[in-house]
Formats: C-alpha cells, sequence, structure tokens
C-alpha cells in the first residue's frame, strides 16, 4: 500500500513539473524592454540610472568602469516572468585597488547587501546588478548589450531550442528532491557546501561546453527558478543566526 502511495505521489510531482518549467524560448526578444531588436531608449536609461547607483554603492571609481552591460535572459530569446533584469558594471581591475585575492568576494557581498537593501524591479523584472571584469568573454548563445554604447556587444542569434526535455525534467527531479531532503534531515553545513560547488561546477562546465542553451545551464535555471535556491539558502542563513544567537 505503501509503495503505492509513493508511485502516485510521484506520479502527480512529475505531471507538476511537466506542467509547471519555466522555460521558455521566443522568436522576438521581450517586448517590455525591446522594441524589435533595439532596447526601448527610457529602458536603457533607467538601466543605466540603476547600474551607475550600484557602481557608486560598491565604491567603483567612474576610471575602471569600462562599460554597462544588459546580459542573461532579457538579452536573448529564453527570458521568462522569472527572468532578471542582469545588469553588469564591467571593469578594468588595474584600476581598482590592489587586492585581488578579496576582489571577487568582496562584489559579491556587495551584490547580496544591494539585493537585501533593495527592490528594484523594470516591468516586473527584478534587477540584478555585478561587477565583471573586462576580460570575461561573453558566453556561448548569450547576447550582450552595452548600455553606454546603446549597442549589441554580442547579438543573441535563434535556436531550435526543447524547452520541456524530460531528461531536463529528471535532473531536476532529482536535484529537487536532494535540496528537500537535506533541509528535512537538517544536514550538515558541508553537505550544503558539497551540493552548492557541485552544481556551479555543473553549470559552468556546461557553459564551457555547449554555452546558454546547455542541458546542466538549463537544470541550474529552472532549479532557480523554483526558488530552491532562495529557499535553500534562506534555511542555511536562518540555522546560522540560530546557532550565532544566544
Amino acid at each position: 500500500m505503501y509503495v503505492v502511495f509513493i508511485n502516485t505521489l510521484m506520479k502527480h510531482f512529475c505531471q507538476y513539473l511537466q506542467e509547471n518549467l519555466t522555460l521558455q524560448y521566443h522568436d522576438e526578444l521581450n517586448s517590455k524592454l525591446w522594441k524589435g531588436d533595439s532596447l526601448k531608449p527610457v529602458v536603457r536609461k533607467k538601466m543605466l540610472q540603476i547600474g551607475k547607483a550600484w557602481a557608486e554603492f560598491a565604491n567603483i571609481p567612474n576610471e575602471a568602469i569600462t562599460d554597462i552591460i544588459l546580459v542573461g535572459g532579457n538579452a536573448n530569446y529564453n527570458y521568462t516572468a522569472y527572468s532578471d533584469v542582469d545588469v553588469h558594471i564591467v571593469v578594468d581591475r588595474n584600476k581598482l585597488p590592489d587586492c585581488p585575492e578579496i576582489i571577487d568576494d568582496y562584489f559579491q557581498d556587495k551584490k547580496q547587501l544591494w539585493s537585501l537593501t533593495h527592490n528594484i524591479k523594470i516591468y516586473g523584472h527584478d534587477v540584478e546588478l555585478y561587477a565583471q571584469d573586462k576580460d570575461i568573454k561573453t558566453p556561448k548563445d548569450q547576447g550582450a548589450y552595452s548600455l553606454m554604447k546603446d549597442k549589441w556587444i554580442v547579438k543573441p542569434k535563434k535556436k531550435d531550442i526543447e524547452t520541456n526535455d524530460p531528461h531536463i525534467e529528471k535532473k531536476v527531479r532529482e536535484l529537487s528532491h536532494r535540496i528537500n531532503n537535506l533541509i528535512s534531515s537538517n544536514a550538515s553545513d558541508e553537505s550544503f557546501k558539497e551540493l552548492k560547488e557541485k552544481m556551479k561546477n555543473m553549470r559552468t562546465a556546461g557553459l564551457k561546453k555547449a554555452g546558454e542553451f546547455s542541458f546542466e545551464n538549463m537544470v541550474f535555471k529552472e532549479i532557480r527558478n523554483s526558488g530552491l535556491f532562495d529557499k535553500m539558502n534562506e534555511y542555511i542563513r536562518t540555522r546560522q543566526d540560530k546557532k550565532l544567537s544566544l
């Protein structure tokens, strides 16, 4: 009886995933932001304003900024309602304070602190900001638009994408189950760290091998869009706060 119950539960869960996978691919860029393949002037102006505000918040000197760019799903055809507006401040590290061993952590902390203290949206899409090294190349199949120069750096190309790949659904189920198990079993910090590192490496390898639409990156995006990363990180933060409290 128990086995039948579990099988029925898994069947409903699979149907839920199939009906609710967030991955999408469109024939046109997000019409909220773009008119054809040109960024709407009011959108570009606002993104530049936000980018410059974050650069000031992160204490990035003007002379170190080489560009402010839009990347991610909203610079491509695979945007969804969950897609952030990814605005990156492109920096020349040679013009930053000489502390290379901590600069990445510093910018990551600034990104997180900004996110915790601000709730900025552009037509319903959350704005995510980060400082990107000028020597970092745009990943394969990903668009990149210069907000300062108002032109494409790398224009996205339309592809034949299968967003309901059953292999993606299977991997998403596996990882979702693992995350929920770690939380429900109050797993060790090391276990969470290992899983996060594994998923980071999985995505990095996928981007390097096959670009934006690699199997690994699409799995990563689906897990992120489902809210499981937020759930896991919130659990880790809450548990750490309890440990440090008296």
